[in-house]
This record gives structure tokens, C-alpha cells and sequence, in this order.
């Protein structure tokens, strides 16, 4: 495949329209002797596609790849894009410090449209670590510059970000009014992975609204939208699971998030999304009155969570170990 470079960015956004596509083109482009900034872009979209729906450690060797060839192709902007896609997979893999570090840098390197693109990025790590604040304040810089540069695909992410943080606040007025801009947005593009990502979202709005049926149905619709892309998603699993529990199906709620763990390990996924499923089938066991499973699950995700420096999610994880041990009897906090 031989394009000019804006044929090759091309390929960035097509990782969430048609995923394969895009993995497939990149590859072919690796093999056509590329300069050394196409060769940064291909691995880039390797990189992405290995980090959310494939192998972590793949991920990570091809971010760290794209770097360091954009750093060689002398392109500050490239370099700090694609340190902003190395952050996220840095915290996902559960290296928190790092990933911070890599966010900054991206933050210095980048200008204008390319930082904004970092802070968003920054501002998603900041949500899944549960820094909340932290977040809002992120994207809320990131925004105003997407929209100037007229960046539909990046402004509606912005936008989905920002609800999604604003549910977690409990501002469901809110966070409505960014799902509808988003969605908006989004139906002006061929974002097709992004575009299920929303009516996942507007699942978990639903469930936060009190109407689980339509959460469940919304879900639905979701699962059919990934299964077309062949794009396993982790969180979607972790959110149904949440209104499956509410629905009173605490034990269909286990065994979706132990299905969900055995892929993401068969894969080698995110350890972040690993944690929230032990976490989910914690939860879930407790509720179906299992709490000799509850226990394992929850002492495997404090330890992670632990780990990646994650205190709002290890704190979560504490309260449903001590609730399963006191169910048992034992009343160690350790």
C-alpha cells in the first residue's frame, strides 16, 4: 500500500468504523518499506486495535515503536499523538505512573488540535482511574479547541467522555444533554464501533434513570453492534452485569463477568478492565448469596487495584471483601 500521509492518518479513525479494516491496511503498509513517519502511524493502529481489543503486550510494543519512529521523522505533533494513545494503554496495562508521564510529555510536545487530542485522552485515564474532577477538568480544555478545528469524531468522544463522567457524578440532567450532542455528531460519520459505544452508554443512563427494561434492550442493541465489528468490549460487560444485578439475575451477572474474564485472559487485555470484572463478580456472587466466591474475587481485584494506583476502586473493593467475609464469619480486614 503506497498513500500519502494524509491516506495513512486516514487509517487512526478507521480503527473505530471498521476495525479489522484498518488493522489489515496498516499491516500492508508495514510492508511496503515505509518513511519513517507512515511506519509511525501503521504501528499506531496497530498499537490502538492490539490495546482495546486484542493483546496488551502487543499493544504496547507497537505504541512504543510508533514513537520512537515519529521521534526519528523529527514530527513533535506526531510524537505527542501517539503518546497520548501510549498513556491509555499504559494505565490499562496497570503501569499508572508511566502512563501519567507519557500524558505529559504528549501535553508538551503537542500544540492546538493535537494537545486537545491528548488532554481527552488524559481526561479518559483520569475516569478510569476514578479521578473524576480531574477529568472534567481535562476535557473541559480539550472541547472548546475540537470544536474550533471543526473535529466531529473527537468532539463527540469528547462529548460521550464527559457524560459518562457526569453519570458517575450522579448528574444524569447532564450528562442526557452530552449523550444527545454526541449522538448527534456521531450520526454524521461512519464511526460504527463509536456509534455502539453511545447506545452502550445511553444503556447505563437508562439503568441510572431507574428503567431497567430499557437498559436492557439498549444493551441489546449494543451487543449486536459489537458482535457485527468482532470488537469484544470489557466495559460493556461490566455495565451489563450491573443491571442484570439490579434486575435480581445476581447469578446470570457471575457467570457473565467470569465468561468475560476467561476471554480478556485468553487475550491478554486490559488489567484494568480485568480488576472491574473480579470487582462486578464480586459484587455479583455477594447478591446470590456465594460469598466464598465473592471473597476470591474481591481479594484478587484490592490487590490489582492496589497496584495500579487506582484508591476510589481499591476502596470499593475492600468494602465488598469485608461484606463477604462477615457473611462467612470472618471479619479480617487484611
Amino acid at each position: 500500500m503506497t498513500a500519502g500521509s494524509d491516506t495513512v492518518l486516514e487509517l487512526l479513525p478507521m480503527v473505530f468504523a471498521r476495525p479489522k479494516d484498518a488493522l489489515a491496511r496498516a499491516e500492508n503498509v508495514l510492508g511496503s518499506d515505509p518513511t519513517p513517519l507512515h511506519a509511525s502511524v501503521a504501528h499506531q493502529v496497530i498499537g490502538l486495535w492490539q490495546r482495546d481489543f486484542g493483546d496488551m503486550r502487543v499493544a504496547l510494543r507497537h505504541l512504543r515503536r510508533a514513537r520512537d519512529l515519529a521521534a526519528d521523522a523529527g514530527s513533535a505533533e506526531r510524537e505527542a499523538d501517539v503518546l497520548g494513545t501510549l498513556g491509555v494503554a499504559l494505565v490499562h496495562a496497570g503501569r499508572t505512573r508511566q502512563g501519567l508521564e507519557a500524558f505529559e510529555q504528549g501535553v508538551d510536545r503537542g500544540t492546538g488540535h493535537t494537545r486537545a487530542r491528548v488532554l481527552y485522552r488524559r481526561a479518559y485515564a483520569w475516569w478510569v482511574l476514578g479521578h473524576h474532577r480531574e477529568a472534567l477538568e481535562d476535557v473541559r480544555r480539550a472541547i472548546p479547541v475540537l470544536r474550533q478545528a471543526d473535529d466531529t469524531i473527537w468532539t463527540a468522544r469528547a462529548l460521550t467522555l464527559r457524560a459518562t463522567v457526569h453519570l458517575a457524578l450522579g448528574r444524569p440532567e447532564r450528562a442526557d444533554a452530552d449523550f444527545t450532542a454526541a449522538e448527534e455528531l456521531w450520526d454524521t460519520t461512519g464511526q460504527e464501533h463509536d456509534k455502539a459505544d453511545v447506545v452502550e452508554s445511553r444503556a447505563l443512563a437508562a439503568y441510572r434513570a431507574g428503567d431497567i427494561p430499557a437498559a436492557l434492550r439498549l444493551f441489546d442493541e449494543a451487543a449486536e453492534r459489537y458482535d457485527r465489528l468482532g470488537t469484544p468490549i470489557f466495559m460493556f460487560y461490566i455495565r451489563r452485569c450491573e443491571v442484570l444485578m439490579a434486575a435480581g439475575l445476581a447469578r446470570e451477572a457471575v457467570a457473565e463477568a467470569d465468561a468475560a474474564l476467561g476471554v480478556l485472559d485468553g487475550i491478554g487485555g486490559q488489567s484494568t478492565r480485568k480488576a472491574e470484572l473480579l470487582l462486578t463478580a464480586a459484587k455479583a456472587a455477594r447478591l446470590a448469596d456465594d460469598p466464598h466466591t465473592a471473597i476470591a474475587r474481591a481479594a484478587v481485584a484490592v490487590r490489582l487495584f492496589a497496584g495500579q494506583r487506582r484508591s476510589w476502586w481499591e476502596v470499593h473493593a475492600r468494602l465488598v471483601l469485608l461484606e463477604a467475609r462477615v457473611a462467612t464469619g470472618r471479619t479480617s480486614g487484611r
